[in-house]
């Protein structure tokens, strides 16, 4: 049996590559103009400032393409980002209980993985979003003053809040998420989930997931937003604001749990667009490639409880 399983194997990781670029390309579009203004309003941390008023003065400013300016890294990144989510999910989720806490598990585990990703991604993406430029020319920049391992070091700042800010997220996300759609599945009878029912299972789950972790990403905003320097980061108060501690303070100097929240809303927006989505778009790209595989009506509808189980 683990014989005839080879091609089918090499098949699998076809769709996954697959299933996982377009999920993270469509998420990743639809989502960047309301990450770009959430980051602005982490940024800025003008208490009275609403979502409307940043975005009108983003577009006053820089014009349309402010919306999407950095998201180039974060577009390539997507495609890995979303394979290694899908795969050490789907892995470690095998290797333990099939009860709610192991699916919790699995995705935060799954998110810890994607943090050593995200982090020098998000940096850059933030970087580019406040201030113009391109990712390759900030790294070209950073070498040159630092040095490759300085360059590799000041890529790092904000990793240990973005540890817990993607643990979190994808604990509830798609620990979540499986729990309540094998709850679902069992009540139609073990009939799989359309698109409808993934939505409104995604939607409400990926809001969730956004504002447990939200204060965390607030923070590594914070962090990553200061302004690369000879020294890397620097935040021009003592250089404070790129660490932990001292970005921390300042958010809640500036607004107290309040200013953990700033920009939730259009980040909101944004995580249940990219959540749905990304669930959507991969499930659906996988059924297709299956579908084309030519494989028999068997392996197609266990096919399908695999990509909704992922």
């Amino acid at each position: 049996p683990l014989a005839s399983m080879s091609s089918e194997g090499v098949s699998n990781i076809r769709h996954e590559l697959v299933a996982s670029t377009a999920a993270g390309v469509t998420s990743t579009l639809l989502g960047a103009p309301l990450d770009a203004v959430k980051v602005r309003m982490q940024h800025l941390q003008q208490p009275h400032l609403t979502t409307w008023r940043c975005a009108v003065d983003m577009m006053r400013e820089s014009g349309p393409l402010v919306f999407v300016r950095g998201s180039g890294a974060p577009l390539l990144n997507s495609v890995l980002m979303n394979t290694v989510m899908f795969v050490v999910f789907a892995e470690v989720r095998a290797a333990l209980p099939e009860t709610t806490g192991g699916a919790l598990a699995a995705g935060a585990i799954s998110g810890l993985a994607q943090s050593m990703l995200s982090t020098p991604v998000d940096l850059l993406k933030i970087q580019v979003q406040l201030r113009g430029g391109t990712p390759l020319s900030l790294l070209r920049g950073l070498v040159v003053r630092r040095g490759v391992l300085g360059a590799a070091s000041a890529l790092t700042t904000g990793g240990f809040m973005n540890m817990l800010r993607e643990g979190i997220f994808t604990a509830v996300y798609l620990g979540l998420y499986t729990s309540l759609r094998e709850r679902m599945e069992g009540a139609m009878g073990g009939q799989g989930l359309h698109s409808g029912h993934v939505l409104a299972v995604s939607a409400p789950v990926g809001a969730l997931a956004w504002l447990t972790c939200y204060p965390f990403d607030t923070i590594k905003s914070v962090q990553q937003s200061q302004a690369l320097n000879l020294h890397g980061i620097n935040a021009g108060h003592g250089g404070t604001l790129s660490g932990t501690s001292g970005a921390a303070q300042h958010v809640w100097s500036q607004g107290g749990v309040a200013g953990f929240y700033r920009g939730a809303l259009p980040s909101t927006a944004r995580a249940v667009l990219v959540t749905a989505s990304r669930l959507v778009a991969y499930e659906h790209t996988k059924l297709i490639l299956v579908g084309l595989s030519g494989n028999d009506t068997e392996l197609y509808d266990r096919k399908r409880q695999e990509a909704l189980q992922e």
